[in-house]
């Protein structure tokens, strides 16, 4: 059976939209400068999706690095933040549309370049290889695949959840109930991605692993 994604991201979307701090967060993403923009630039990408966008933040950085954006997510309370973002900016927020990962809608070869950021390892590790496919579909030969995945840590293992028996966690705590979590270490993104041109990986701290792929 297939996993409901959308209600739990619509729950946490609509928990954090009544939060004052949300658009004061995303100051910190304007005009972003990261390795990964960089190399964005040096293949020369013009075009980028930013896949399972939450409340905006790398459109917003993508954005405001002189990308042309498209953006997507599954909650549509995700997207009308995110709309609400580029809005503040003066920026077209009509690009912004509700889709999941696993069927995004876009044509073929329609990007440059996508963003999953912390998306992956929130899917079952099914739907992890269904969307990276889909994420391949819908850039451009030799295009860029940039995908995010959060560093699991002791709280993450302590909270209540059930193990699903591909090794994702399901939350069942009030809080986070009915969130996935499939943590990977660098032997685990190798794996799942033991097929795949990877171009770049990198540790962001104790935060988070980050690999680029080339379509």
């Amino acid at each position: 059976m297939a996993h409901n994604y959308v209600e739990y991201w619509e729950r946490c979307w609509q928990e954090d939209n009544a939060s004052t701090d949300l658009y004061q967060y995303l100051e910190g993403f304007y005009g972003l400068k990261i390795n990964e923009i960089e190399l964005f630039k040096e293949h020369g990408v013009k075009n980028v999706c930013d896949a399972a966008c939450g409340f905006g933040a790398y459109t917003v950085a993508l954005a405001s690095n002189g990308f042309s954006v498209d953006s997507f997510d599954i909650s549509e309370t995700s997207v009308e933040i995110t709309k609400n973002a580029l809005k503040k900016y003066g920026w077209d927020a009509s690009r912004v549309k509700v889709a999941g990962i696993l069927n995004t809608g876009y044509e073929d070869g329609m990007f440059d370049a996508v963003v999953a950021h912390a998306v992956i390892d929130h899917l079952t590790y099914d739907d992890a290889g269904k969307a990276l496919t889909e994420l391949n579909r819908i850039v451009k030969r030799n295009g860029l695949i940039l995908v995010s995945f959060d560093m699991a840590h002791e709280d993450d293992y302590n909270e209540p959840h059930v193990s699903l028996p591909d090794g994702t966690m399901e939350y069942t705590c009030e809080s986070l109930k009915g969130m996935l979590f499939h943590p990977y270490d660098w032997a685990g993104i190798d794996e799942l991605l033991k097929d795949r041109n990877v171009i770049y990986k990198a540790d962001k701290g104790d935060r988070e692993r980050v690999v680029i792929l080339k379509a």
